[in-house]
């Protein structure tokens, strides 16, 4: 199993992607599952590294990757 990756950003204007940033982290937290946060906020790079990713110039986080493999 590779590092579990879930990019996010803390600076956000919208409810939605707030709810679903937490929710994301508490199902990994509740499994025990080790993970790395990325915060896209931070830098343009760490954003586009995230929609390369996820296949999709428009996503927006929260994003997982496990390694290089995207899930979702």
């Amino acid at each position: 199993m590779g590092s579990l990756k879930v990019y996010y950003s803390s600076v956000t204007g919208s409810r939605q992607v707030r709810q679903r940033q937490a929710e994301v982290r508490r199902i990994l937290d509740v499994n025990r599952l080790r993970y790395e946060l990325i915060d896209v906020s931070v830098s343009e790079g760490r954003l586009r590294e995230m929609r390369e990713k996820a296949g999709d110039p428009q996503a927006l986080p929260p994003q997982i990757c496990n390694g290089d493999e995207y899930c979702g």
